[in-house]
């Protein structure tokens, strides 16, 4: 699109024959004149995120000044056979956004040439696409949520005249949830047993017939859940880097735990493709070292649906990515919209997102930004440093859900206070229109004026 936006520039500057009489010098002012139109939004620091194509590939798909504009704009010194389209996009805007405050920092060391455009506007989620239909029911009848609906910053001045009954209606909203994301795994597992019987065809899980058949997931169980792209740098596996201690840790204090991991890896990924195959491969090993406290199970299929039915039905979310590595992360969010806290590493969204003993916890590497830390490199990952501190933090988790649960209810409430007003579509859409002053409809305009006020304070300028 930015491509032909340059093309159309060039026809209005110079007329139908532009291709003829066109030299750098109207390249690049017909780049600048396109991109006082366009707000770049880069999402990832990974660089598989970052395409790059030989320029062969063009040869005979595009004419000879497409490739005239791509030389001089697409150009990378440390991969001078390709076109780099990060580049391209880098180079032709008004203003380049980052999809949190974290992912700012990380992306203004990487492209240093153009650090003083990049600002960051957080990612945010549509409450109602993944709050439940328990909680929602819930919200509708508390009057002072009246409007949240159409205006989720309403939960930011939740004064509810009698908060124990609204933690109670919670916990029973949370607690029906969890059935039915458990009753849903049940009968996976069953059908899966089923089809074994039948057809001698392995399901995608292999739990089915590692596992006892009377090994039926319990409601009310502390479930862990976690949810997104098998990519090595998401580390999926981390928490499962020393076993024996993992299950030490139940055996000790006998409590009982949940892991349930859905996601899919990109066809072409090999190495996210066998983490995803190590998690498989650990569940008969963790239910063993644990004497049964402790089921780790896969969701195949993984959809919106499953989804919605994860981030409201377990009782934390867990983000392990290797800090600084995850740019935002949304997954943590949809959970945090039905009150459920995160259990994460310091990173993307969850740097805004944590509130000492309020939201969730954090652990893990939590240091400066460098070269190593920016590393993708497998012996960079922190597999050792990471899980250790996820083992010295489980226990105080499983704890306060075991014996102070109303702690445990206090957290979801924090929750629904201080980050559903925030890492919500509305805010983020009102922070757009403000902060990068876009032209809308008035109708539209008016929509979002509420929420441009809301969050004037809430995001830095910058």
């Amino acid at each position: 699109m930015t491509l032909q936006l340059i093309l159309r520039q060039l026809e209005k500057t110079l007329g139908k024959e532009y291709r003829h009489a066109m030299r750098d010098e109207d390249i690049i002012a017909a780049a600048q004149e396109v991109a006082q139109h366009i707000v770049y939004t880069i999402h990832t620091p990974v660089k598989a995120g970052h395409d790059r194509f030989a320029r062969s590939l063009y040869t005979g798909i595009s004419h000879e000044t497409c490739h005239h504009i791509l030389n001089l704009l697409a150009n990378d010194a440390d991969s001078p056979h390709d076109y780099n389209f990060t580049a391209f996009a880098m180079r032709v805007n008004r203003t380049i956004n980052s999809v949190s405050r974290l992912h700012r920092d990380v992306t203004r060391k990487q492209f240093p040439d153009v650090a003083d455009k990049i600002k960051a506007i957080t990612n945010g989620v549509h409450h109602l696409s993944w709050i439940s239909e328990a909680r929602a029911e819930l919200f509708d009848n508390t009057e002072e949520l009246a409007g949240w609906r159409d205006d989720p910053g309403v939960f930011a001045h939740m004064e509810l005249r009698d908060e124990q009954s609204f933690r109670k209606q919670l916990q029973q909203a949370w607690y029906q949830d969890n059935q039915v994301l458990i009753e849903y795994i049940n009968k996976m597992l069953s059908d899966h047993r089923t089809q074994m019987d039948t057809t001698w065809i392995d399901p995608p899980n292999y739990l089915s017939h590692r596992l006892p058949e009377e090994s039926r997931l319990l409601p009310g169980v502390f479930t862990v859940g976690f949810a997104r792209r098998f990519s090595t740098y998401k580390r999926a596996d981390l928490i499962f880097d020393d076993i024996p201690a993992l299950a030490d840790i139940l055996v000790k204090n006998n409590w009982r735990i949940n892991f349930l991991f859905a996601g899919k890896a990109h066809p072409q990924d090999e190495p996210g493709k066998s983490v995803l195959k190590l998690i498989l491969d650990n569940q008969e090993e963790l239910h063993t070292r644990s004497n049964g406290l402790a089921q780790l199970i896969f969701i195949p299929g993984y959809d919106m649906r499953i989804a919605k039915m994860m981030v409201s039905g377990v009782h934390t979310w867990l983000n392990s990515p290797k800090r600084p590595l995850e740019a935002s992360g949304t997954s943590g969010m949809k959970a945090a919209m039905n009150g459920v806290p995160n259990l994460s590493v310091m990173d993307g969204w969850w740097v805004e997102g944590y509130h000492e003993g309020a939201t969730g916890w954090k652990f893990g590497y939590d240091g400066p930004l460098n070269a190593e830390s920016l590393s993708e490199h497998p012996d960079t990952l922190l597999y050792a440093e990471d899980s250790q501190s996820f083992y010295r933090l489980l226990p105080k988790v499983l704890e306060q859900f075991y014996e102070r649960h109303d702690e445990y209810m206090q957290l979801a409430v924090n929750n629904l206070r201080l980050n559903v007003p925030i890492f919500n579509t509305h805010r983020m859409a009102a922070e757009y229109v403000r902060k990068y002053d876009l032209e809308l409809p008035a109708k539209t305009a008016a929509r979002i004026k509420n929420f441009q006020q809301l969050y004037r304070s809430e995001s830095s300028d910058a």
